[in-house]
């Protein structure tokens, strides 16, 4: 590769050492990278924070001219406050609003916020924007962590690899994740279809906009957090995963839905008593044989905003589950009457954190 015409500007930004055993195989980086538009200057960044393999695989993330947020509102006719509180609000980091740093991408992002508005609520819209944010964000985290430990890491640990590769590998990854964005679409489109169909079921008795009738549950991992102090970082990544997933196929099975999993402990939902049930027990029974999970039930009105639930209900369903025993699922007198075809038995009354008066809940029989 030697005679390429910019390679006394790679030596001279510190980015090539002709005397170096890896001299050839930085040429081949170097041009290559020249050849997809990465600058020089580019490349010295990249260089300085030790990602020089990546330099290609940042540019073609949002690639294109940049704007500024006030650009982009005198194009699309909107005031400049709603990019800066849509971006604030999406958990995106501040930008001057002069500062060139949005895409095309940008612009049609923020022509739908547009006609969001026209329709809803500022205050919805910016809600909205937290929950999509948020999603997003941890979309992002997950396919990171998934080119690092299937791509990066193996091309690093088998030792023949060269620069070269590395960077191909990490543009290809960026233009695959570019492609995948496809799946979001019929993904979001499926979703909404059954969160319509099931706040309709919920609320087929009820013209209260502010609460819906629900039964919820919670089960967790008892002795997770002993537990997990002897696993190496993998078999923990492994454990909590596996119990994630496993989560999302048990409730789903079950037509109920998936609140949050926050690592040893999942929330769900269930239009029916029954169900919420029958989810609580094979989520037990799907638990490690050496960390037991425990669960609970409530059943009544909860407040939804922003794909999460809140309320007295919800807070009661946590409440039980954090005094059930290990393999046990306890649940309130309403889930209880509810749910005809279960069975229970008596567990008395209970003194609850944040309750006055002790609760009558009941163990729910297998």
């Amino acid at each position: 590769m030697a005679g390429h015409p910019d390679e006394q500007r790679w030596i001279d930004a510190g980015l090539l050492d002709v005397d170096a055993a890896n001299a050839d195989g930085r040429r081949e980086l170097l041009a290559w990278m020249d050849g997809r538009g990465v600058t020089i200057a580019a490349m010295v960044d990249a260089d300085r924070q030790g990602q020089l393999n990546s330099a290609a695989g940042d540019l073609a993330i949002r690639p294109g001219p940049r704007l500024s947020p006030r650009e982009l509102a005198a194009r699309l006719d909107i005031d400049v406050q709603l990019v800066r509180d849509v971006r604030r609000a999406s958990g995106l980091p501040a930008v001057g609003d002069d500062e060139p740093d949005l895409t095309d991408g940008d612009v049609t992002l923020f022509e739908i916020f547009k006609a969001a508005s026209t329709f809803f609520s500022r205050d919805e819209v910016l809600r909205f924007s937290t929950v999509l944010g948020s999603s997003m964000r941890r979309i992002a985290d997950a396919a990171g962590e998934m080119f690092l430990r299937d791509v990066e890491a193996p091309l690093k640990a088998d030792g023949t690899s060269n620069e070269l590769e590395m960077a191909k590998a990490n543009l290809f990854a960026i233009e695959l994740a570019q492609v995948s964005t496809g799946i979001f679409a019929p993904m979001f489109l499926s979703h909404i279809e059954i969160s319509t169909q099931r706040t309709r079921l919920a609320r087929r008795d009820s013209d209260d906009y502010e609460t819906v009738p629900l039964a919820i549950g919670f089960v967790d991992l008892s002795g997770f957090t002993e537990r997990s102090s002897s696993l190496t970082p993998r078999e923990l990544r492994d454990l909590v995963v596996d119990f994630e997933m496993r989560a999302n196929g048990i409730v789903g099975d079950h037509d109920g839905r998936v609140i949050k999993l926050i690592g040893d402990e999942v929330m769900f939902s269930a239009i029916h008593a029954e169900a919420a049930c029958a989810i609580a027990l094979a989520l037990t029974e799907a638990a490690p044989a050496d960390i037991p999970a425990r669960g609970g039930l409530a059943y009544g009105e909860v407040v939804a905003s922003g794909g999460d639930l809140f309320g007295p209900v919800v807070n009661l369903a946590s409440r039980i589950a954090d005094i059930a025993i290990p393999g046990e699922v306890l649940v309130d007198s309403r889930v209880a009457h509810d749910a005809p075809s279960m069975s229970f038995e008596p567990a008395g009354r209970r003194s609850l954190k944040g309750f006055s008066e002790p609760v009558r809940v009941w163990t729910l029989v297998r």
